[in-house]
């Protein structure tokens, strides 16, 4: 009876992909890992506030734990397309959990102080700067051209359902009993069970691997180059360098938010934030996950950025705590559907031997972007509060928003000339 219902889930749905045993394989224990990383950001910047009651801080370790992609995230991708993918997602995720694990400990022993957990933000954020290429990259390897979308889209609907749940539980059985220091352990043995899971995955659909006997700062320049002069890549990135900047910081700032701005106190009023921006993901990765259509996806792209702005405007112009929460679901579907449908179509029009070297850029502005923007928020709070810099950006981003809508034209033939070259 419900055979039918399965077959339209796993062929046409946006969890296509999971029809794939090896990205089935990633994604069920990405899953675990993914909350985990909700755990860990949620831990960290409650830790930070709870040690400094500063936005400026908070802002601090938003980008020590990004700020190292800034550097790290190019030389990766090149390694990425040089070298096997597979090999680099194990050894990172082994470091990832030494890093959380050795963390977890010197929290329980009451050791952490504002430095040393800047200094833990760092070594995690040069572990996410070479996992976030590897990630990217290796997703197109998993399964077939035509899944690509349901492959991101399912990515995101299980790392959000991670960030829904994960707050969930961290409010009550690990903030009220064990404290900080149990987010932090949770965030390692899922690490833990992610890197086991990699050694039971191929890459069935590989890229060829970038010309050897070149140097490392040839490939890169070669990746810049590609990205600036691709007509529609181009677009995408000078989008998304304002919209990371200006538009996201404010996931970093939520214990501020929550306290100055919503007058609620931070260790329920996170959690309860973050889970909302968590099924507005899930929300938006369902819509986008089943377009298979590049041009619709494009659209999809458009239509987000737009959503985006006016719900955080929105969001960020309250001082009522459950409007804020109700107007975080929209807002993080909105952006989400940015990040989702602008990485499809830059992974359907990216050269293989060129993706890590994109992506690498991608992850790069997509994470470290809002940690530069909250460390520019943050800072700027202290003299204006939190609503009118946020505000500000707003306004920014709308005029970059408007010149990117305004070549939708030229975006939407050379898509639609990739797919016609694609077609056998």
């Amino acid at each position: 009876m419900f055979r039918p219902l399965i077959d339209t889930i796993m062929t046409k749905s946006a969890f296509r992909a999971f029809r794939h045993r090896d990205f089935a394989i990633v994604e069920a224990a990405g899953w675990l890992a993914g909350a985990g990383v909700w755990f860990y950001r949620i831990g960290l910047s409650l830790l930070a506030w709870q040690l400094t009651k500063s936005g400026w801080w908070l802002g601090v370790i938003a980008i020590a734990e990004a700020g190292p992609g800034i550097l790290i995230s190019p030389i990766a991708g090149a390694l990425v397309d040089r070298h096997d993918r597979l090999m680099m997602a194990k050894i990172v995720q082994f470091a990832m959990m030494a890093v959380t694990g050795i963390l977890a400990v010197m929290t329980f022993a009451g050791l952490i102080d504002i430095w040393m957990l800047t200094g833990f933000a760092v070594l995690h954020g040069i572990c996410t700067g070479f996992w976030t290429p590897v990630r990217m990259s290796i997703a197109p390897n998993l399964v077939p051209r035509e899944d690509l979308s349901s492959t991101i889209a399912s990515h995101s609907i299980l790392f959000n359902l991670g960030r829904t749940l994960g707050p969930a539980l961290v409010v009550l059985p690990i903030i009220e009993y064990w404290e900080v220091g149990g987010v932090f352990a949770v965030n390692a043995a899922a690490n833990l069970v992610f890197c086991v899971a990699l050694f039971a995955v191929t890459l069935v659909n590989p890229d060829r691997k970038a010309a050897a006997g070149r140097s490392m700062r040839s490939h890169l320049v070669e990746g810049l180059r590609y990205a600036a002069a691709h007509p529609v890549i181009k677009y995408l990135f000078l989008n998304m360098i304002f919209a990371s900047l200006l538009l996201r910081a404010y996931m970093e700032l939520l214990p501020g938010l929550s306290e100055t701005v919503f007058g609620y106190d931070p260790k329920e009023g996170v959690p309860l934030l973050v889970a909302a921006a968590g099924v507005g993901a899930v929300i938006a990765s369902l819509l986008v996950g089943s377009l298979r259509n590049q041009m619709a996806i494009l659209n999809a792209y458009l239509a987000s950025v737009f959503g985006s702005l006016v719900f955080l405007a929105l969001f960020v112009s309250t001082s009522n705590f459950w409007f804020a929460l109700i107007c975080t679901v929209f807002l993080s579907t909105a952006q989400v559907g940015v990040n989702i449908a602008g990485q499809v179509t830059v992974q359907g029009s990216v050269r293989g031997d060129l993706r890590g070297r994109v992506m690498s850029l991608w992850g790069l502005l997509n994470r470290s972007g809002p940690a530069v923007g909250a460390l520019l928020m943050g800072g700027l709070s202290g003299y204006w509060g939190f609503t009118w810099p946020m505000l500000a950006g707003v306004a920014i981003s709308a005029v970059v928003a408007l010149f990117v809508f305004s070549r939708r034209d030229a975006m939407r033939l050379a898509v639609m000339e990739h797919e016609k070259s694609q077609v056998p």
